[in-house]
């Protein structure tokens, strides 16, 4: 059973009668006041989960056909090409955000796939430390440059100021997600 906010919102996606990732964009200078009921395409957590999930669509398919592999797999092997050294396991998961069991079966499947070696730390065995095999540095090798011009490409969308206040506010937003108190 869909309570009156569901219903409400399956009501407006079902009037413009498109797919939900196809959903018109708000035009951002329509007033706006906080106390409305906001539509669901003016949460911010929505906008930004359909942003990403296209991006990371648009992402997979490129990775797919250039070197065979997923998002995941490319974050791994993009940190430890851009290392001097073998890095920490827990340092690629904590800065790249990968949940700790999807890092695990990619990371199985990069070893397994003779990309990705893992050691020990000699000062700590509970650490594990990564690096590319010489096989993982050539895929790297053959795949940056590639990530390297969509990324110009998604940049060329946006003037200078533009994509400053675009990083400034995603810093904001950041530090708003460890927020846990709302008022």
């Amino acid at each position: 059973m869909l309570t009156g906010q569901q219903k409400k919102l399956t009501s407006q996606l079902n009037a413009a009668r498109m797919d939900p990732m196809d959903e018109p964009v708000i035009n951002a200078n329509e007033p706006w006041d906080a106390q409305d009921d906001l539509p669901l395409n003016r949460f911010l957590t929505y906008r930004l989960s359909r942003v990403q999930a296209k991006l990371n669509a648009q992402s997979t398919r490129l990775l797919h056909r250039q070197a065979g592999l997923g998002v995941t797999q490319w974050r791994i092997i993009a940190h430890l090409g851009n290392a001097d050294g073998p890095v920490r396991a827990s340092e690629i998961k904590r800065f790249a955000a990968i949940d700790k069991g999807l890092f695990s079966r990619k990371l199985k499947e990069l070893v397994e796939d003779d990309l990705v070696a893992t050691g020990q730390d000699p000062h700590d065995q509970r650490v594990q430390k990564l690096h590319l095999t010489e096989k993982g540095r050539r895929l790297y090798e053959s795949t940056l440059p590639v990530m390297q011009a969509r990324q110009r490409s998604l940049r060329r969308q946006f003037d200078a100021e533009e994509l400053r206040v675009l990083f400034t506010a995603l810093d904001k937003l950041e530090e708003a997600a460890e927020l846990t108190e709302f008022e």
